[in-house]
Parts: C-alpha cells; sequence; structure tokens
C-alpha cells in the first residue's frame, strides 16, 4: 500500500524567519521557494526532517547549520537547465547584434546603427563562462554553433570536466580581461556576493558584454550602472537582481543598452511540471527515509 502524506501549503507564503518558524511548527519537510531558512529557523522546528528547495539555488537555506543538525537538504538540480542556458545565449547574442541599442534609438525617432559600431563577428569573440556546471556547459554546447572562442572558471572542477567540452580552462582574472561576453553561472555564497564590481569591471575589455541569470547579488548594481553609462560595457543582459522586483527607480531601468527580464529564466510549461514532480518526489524521499535525487546533505 502506498504511504499516504497530510499536505498543508501556507498562504500567503512566508517571508521571515518568524514567519516560518510560527507557521511550520509541525512540518516534518519543508518545500520552500524563497523564505529564510536560518539556523534559528531549523532550530525552532523539533519536528523537521528535512528541507526541500523547490529550484536549483539554495542560498536561502544554512547548508551548514541543517548538517549539523541532522536535517536533510534537497534540490532539484535538472529542473530548467534547457530554459536558462536558451535564456543566456539570446541574451548574449541580441547584445552582440546591438539589437536592443538600435530598437531603442528607433523607439525614440532615431535611425542608423552608426553609434553602436564597432560590432564584431561572432568567430571574433571570446565568451567567458564564470561557473562550469551543468547550465553553463549548456550555455557553451548551444554557442558552439556561433563560433565563439570558449573559456571558463571554475575552482570545483577538474581539468577533464573542460577538456571533454572543449572549453578552456582559465583562472578568473583570464575570464575577466580576455572575454568579449562574460556569462554567470555560479551559486552566489558569501565569497563571491558582489564578484562583479568596481575592481573586477576595470579589468575588463572596453565594449563587454555581462550576462546574468545566476543570482542577482553577484553583481553590484550600482557599479554596473556606472561602467554601462561611461561605455565601458556595450551592454548587460540580466535576468535576477540585488533586489526583486527591481525597484521602480533603479537606472537599469532607463538605461537603453540592457535587457531586463522578470527572474523568467527558467520558465517554460515542461520546466514548471517537471519542477512540480520532482520536488514533490524529494519530500516523499525524506519523509520514508530515502535520499532524494537533489540531497546535498
Amino acid at each position: 500500500m502506498a504511504a499516504e502524506f497530510a499536505l498543508e501549503e501556507v498562504d500567503p507564503p512566508c517571508k521571515s524567519e518568524d514567519e516560518v518558524i510560527e507557521r511550520c511548527r509541525a512540518a516534518d519537510v519543508l518545500l520552500v521557494q524563497w523564505a529564510p531558512i536560518t539556523r534559528r529557523v531549523l532550530e525552532a522546528l523539533p519536528k523537521l526532517r528535512g528541507v526541500v528547495r523547490y529550484g536549483i539555488g539554495v542560498d536561502n537555506i544554512d547548508i551548514l547549520a541543517a548538517k549539523e543538525l541532522g536535517r536533510m537538504v534537497a534540490n532539484v538540480p535538472s529542473y530548467c537547465q534547457e530554459e536558462v542556458s536558451d535564456h543566456a545565449l539570446a541574451m548574449m547574442i541580441s547584445l552582440a547584434r546591438r539589437i536592443p541599442h538600435d530598437h531603442n534609438q528607433i523607439a525614440r525617432g532615431g535611425w542608423g546603427i552608426q553609434p553602436f559600431l564597432p560590432i564584431r563577428a561572432f568567430a571574433d569573440l571570446t565568451l567567458g563562462l564564470i561557473g562550469f556546471g551543468s547550465i553553463a556547459r549548456k550555455v557553451s554546447e548551444k554557442a558552439r554553433p556561433f563560433r565563439f572562442r570558449q573559456i571558463a572558471f571554475d575552482p570545483f572542477l577538474p581539468p577533464p570536466s573542460f577538456a571533454n567540452h572543449d572549453v578552456e580552462q582559465v583562472p578568473l582574472d583570464i575570464v575577466l580581461r580576455s572575454s568579449d561576453i562574460i556569462s554567470l553561472h555560479c551559486p552566489l555564497n558569501a565569497e563571491n556576493k558582489h564578484l562583479i564590481n568596481a575592481k573586477s569591471l576595470a579589468q575588463m575589455k572596453p565594449g563587454v558584454i555581462l550576462i546574468n541569470t545566476a543570482r542577482g547579488a553577484l553583481i553590484n548594481e550600482a557599479d554596473l550602472v556606472v561602467a554601462l553609462k561611461g561605455g565601458k560595457l556595450a551592454g548587460a543582459g540580466l535576468d535576477v537582481f540585488e533586489k526583486e522586483p527591481l525597484p521602480l527607480d533603479s537606472p537599469l531601468r532607463h538605461l537603453p543598452n540592457v535587457i531586463l527580464t522578470s527572474h523568467a529564466a527558467s520558465v517554460s510549461e515542461r520546466a514548471k511540471e517537471m519542477l512540480q514532480i520532482k520536488a514533490a518526489e524529494a519530500c516523499r524521499d525524506i519523509l520514508v527515509g530515502k535520499r532524494p535525487e537533489g540531497a546535498l546533505v
């Protein structure tokens, strides 16, 4: 006979530690998207056996505390790999061809590509990937027909991980200094918050394009705005931001050389269905004492 479990949806969703503690005291497993699952939360929920992240990133969950307290944590690592890689590639191709630049000037009554030159052939550009996990590898695979030279930095992967995908493994400073397009694909942690800042932007080539479909806080947005306005960057494609929704007064909303999307890179009907199934299976596995497919601790 199949096991039966009670499911309770917390509506509206919890947004603070106090809300999680107050409203989830009876939970054996938490299925969370953005709620903060801190050490304080974990210690305050004595019945809790585990936490499942409804997605990939787990920067809202204190993994170390969960491990110390014997609570399992899992995500859905296969979620939206195709969608996010498609989104990142669409942004970089559009910006490299200066499509949003030209569109925005035409919408304001202008005409002519001269203000946006030089526009270089894709075969003459270097694509640099920061992080070379599953999504970055798909970006690399999909970018190959465009003939970019490809380099990547990821301190956690051995050399064969790069060689097997015909991508050159290089240090971070080489990615920053050598790339014409830089695409971020690393998780957010305490060490790489504001990885892209005034100092790292200064190392980049003039006219570089920056893509972020990972986590907003990887970029210091104030420094990015200065670089975009000053012409250091030719453009930026941003799906994630330091604060979401993007504040109404953000200068990013008014720059003609950016593409902004509403943390939507993961979206497709196929991905949504898969996420729902895999997340539910992970919750079930924790409840029956089985290690989930996406177990992290």
